[in-house]
C-alpha cells in the first residue's frame, strides 16, 4: 500500500510539473502580447522560482 501511495505521488509531481511549464509557456506568450495583471505576474515569478528550487534539489539529491 506505501508502495502505491509513492508511485501516485511521483505520477502527481510529474503532472504539476508538466503543467505548470505549460502555463508558463502561455504566461510568456501573454507578457509578449500585453502586460500581465499582477496576478499572472506573481504566478510568472513563483513558477519560475519553483522550477529553480526543483533544479537545485534534483541536483542535490543525485550529488549527495
Amino acid at each position: 500500500m506505501i508502495l502505491f501511495v509513492e508511485i501516485l505521488r511521483a505520477v502527481a509531481n510529474v503532472l504539476l510539473i508538466i503543467s505548470a511549464g505549460f502555463y508558463l509557456r502561455h504566461l510568456e506568450k501573454n507578457k509578449r502580447q500585453r502586460k500581465l495583471v499582477p496576478l499572472e505576474l506573481i504566478m510568472y515569478f513563483t513558477i519560475q522560482f519553483a522550477f529553480i528550487l526543483f533544479a537545485i534539489s534534483l541536483l542535490i539529491a543525485v550529488f549527495f
